[in-house]
């Protein structure tokens, strides 16, 4: 199982931001399944807009417009 994260930078409104990084997060996602045949059941797809800046600045920062993908199975295998 896998998490796909998608994150903004801070630049615009905050809704439109989280809209974004959940788009961001699905074309991702979708790529995963159309080229690495990745099921879309085993992706929890994810969006953080602006909440997560991995650089802390109200500019834009394009290494805060990202994607993450974690393999969360071990996670999960504890509970």
């Amino acid at each position: 199982l896998f998490l796909v994260e998608g994150h903004t930078d801070a630049i615009g409104p905050a809704g439109y931001n989280l809209l974004l990084s959940d788009r961001r997060a699905e074309s991702v996602a979708l790529a995963l399944t159309e080229y690495f045949g990745v099921p879309p059941e085993n992706m929890v797809v994810q969006g953080y807009g602006e909440s997560y800046l991995k650089i802390p600045t109200q500019e834009a920062e394009r290494l805060n417009r990202r994607v993450a993908v974690r393999r969360i199975t071990p996670l999960l295998r504890q509970y």
